[in-house]
């Protein structure tokens, strides 16, 4: 995969995923935005996702 289609597919994840997540919505309502973002990027399936074609950009 090039650049730019790991890019779009990062973005493919997000939208389908992430926008409109119910469980991101309530932890930001609960506990505030980076007790959220800390979830979404340690425990979240689709974060870990998200992490590792990250890392496929930075190779």
């Amino acid at each position: 995969m090039n650049r730019t289609e790991i890019i779009r597919k990062i973005d493919e994840v997000v939208t389908n995923y992430c926008e409109g997540c119910f469980v991101k919505t309530q932890l930001r309502k609960d506990f505030g935005k980076t007790h959220a973002h800390r979830f979404c990027i340690q425990s979240c399936t689709v974060g870990e996702k998200v992490q590792n074609l990250g890392e496929k950009l930075s190779q």
